[in-house]
């Protein structure tokens, strides 16, 4: 691998055992994958490392190099696993070590956003710069929506690129890596009718049949508001492993097809039907009863857009007292939401905002009653629900899920009931 004077430098262990380490994890990354040379990093967005192994990168280190933010915590590791019912005996020692954990990473300069939606909290990328993220979600919006450039890295990876301000060249950093693969268009499709959850149901059936491949979408209006690409986007890489969507005349790289393949053939041309759309949300669904005892949403993070639109659906109205509620975002648009009055609303009602943490990982069978019966409006935590993923399986038994639009999720919370699909 050609290396710089000043990479050299780190490598030699010049610039302290810290940076050395991560500067000799970049290159074996890089040179797994036939990296010919390192590029500077302009963001990075870290999914928080063990202890034991910060405290090794971290050595002698004053500062990350590009703006770094702090990635959310699973719930059993935040402020408010009491307010969300789960066990504080097991909560507590998460808890203590979290503490310990992002001590280190303010020292470096880390930003203590822990949030799945950075992009919300000022980090922002620019067309071609080059990120390392944690979270799937982030990496295929920043790819898709800013076409930024970055792969799916390990945690380790994320930290060593906070560290050195490098990354290997490889993956979608390259512009090779990038050109599209499979072409979608619509077939019978009303897309001036497509709700968030048909566009969710759509992007975890796209995910499902491209796997690793580079998708273009053409067709789609280019009047949709960042909430519904955001859902349309963020179930791709958790049924399939896609990192990068072209959707042709809003992703910078793709004003048209030919510019998003490169000139080149598709591999494939798929067509997207009513029935696949259709067929996307019934996988996303799995549940026997239909009474609903936690309603969840805000995988990615909400918006502020989305909590005015939830506050509005349940202002002068009571969530039902056999269900939960939870609302999860970042610190930043609960601030705001607790000044526009939205909060309050969501409050009295008896919804719960959280910040710091994601849903999507929720350890339900940590919790001090039993819950097996959740509902969502996000494809990608209702594939981890009914999948058990990074969820727990509960009694032996795949968490019940429901997955539909915001407004039918709050109706579910307000009757303790889902209503199925007419």
């Amino acid at each position: 691998m050609l290396l710089t004077d000043s990479e050299k430098r780190m490598l030699n262990g010049e610039e302290g055992p810290g940076v050395q380490k991560a500067m000799q994890f970049i290159i074996d990354y890089g040179e797994a994958f036939d990296a010919r040379k390192l590029v500077d990093v302009h963001s990075a967005h870290i999914l928080q490392d063990p202890l034991e192994m910060l405290e090794g990168l971290s050595s002698g280190v004053k500062h990350v190099r590009p703006l770094t933010t702090l990635h959310s915590n699973p719930p059993l590791g935040t402020r408010w696993a009491d307010k969300l019912g789960l066990s504080m005996e097991d909560a507590g020692p998460v808890i203590e070590n979290n503490a310990r954990v992002l001590d280190v990473y303010k020292s470096l300069g880390c930003l203590m956003t822990l949030t799945c939606a950075p992009y919300v909290m000022g980090n922002i990328l620019k067309k071609n710069q080059v990120f390392s993220w944690a979270g799937s979600s982030g990496v295929i919006i920043n790819n898709s929506l800013f076409g930024a450039r970055g792969n799916r890295d390990s945690g380790l990876a994320m930290t060593a690129s906070a560290i050195t301000g490098k990354a290997p060249e490889i993956g979608r950093i390259r512009n090779d890596g990038r050109l599209g693969d499979i072409l979608f268009r619509f077939q019978k499709v009303e897309l001036d009718k497509l709700t968030q959850a048909d566009l969710g149901a759509m992007g975890y059936h796209i995910g499902a049949m491209a796997q690793t491949k580079n998708v273009v979408i053409e067709g789609l209006p280019d009047t949709l508001p960042f909430e519904m690409l955001k859902y349309l986007l963020s179930p791709m890489p958790v049924s399939g492993a896609v990192s990068l969507c072209h959707i042709v005349g809003l992703t910078p790289e793709a004003p048209d097809v030919a510019k998003a393949f490169g000139n080149r053939k598709p591999e494939m041309e798929l067509t997207i039907t009513p029935d696949d759309i259709k067929n996307g949300a019934e996988q996303l669904c799995g549940y026997e009863s239909n009474d609903v005892e936690v309603v969840m949403m805000g995988c990615p993070h909400l918006t502020i857009r989305e909590l005015r639109e939830i506050a509005a659906l349940l202002e002068g109205r009571k969530v039902s007292g056999n269900t939960r509620l939870f609302l999860a975002t970042n610190e930043g648009v609960s601030e705001l939401a607790r000044r526009m009055g939205y909060l309050e609303i969501i409050e009295k009602a008896g919804g719960l905002v959280i910040t710091d943490s994601c849903i999507a990982v929720f350890p339900f069978a940590k919790m001090k009653t039993h819950v097996s019966r959740a509902a969502t409006n996000s494809a990608r935590c209702a594939h981890y629900l009914l999948r058990g993923g990074a969820g727990e399986i509960v009694g032996g038994k795949v968490m019940q899920t429901y997955y539909g639009e915001t407004a039918r999720c709050i109706r579910a919370a307000i009757t303790g009931t889902w209503e199925d699909a007419s």
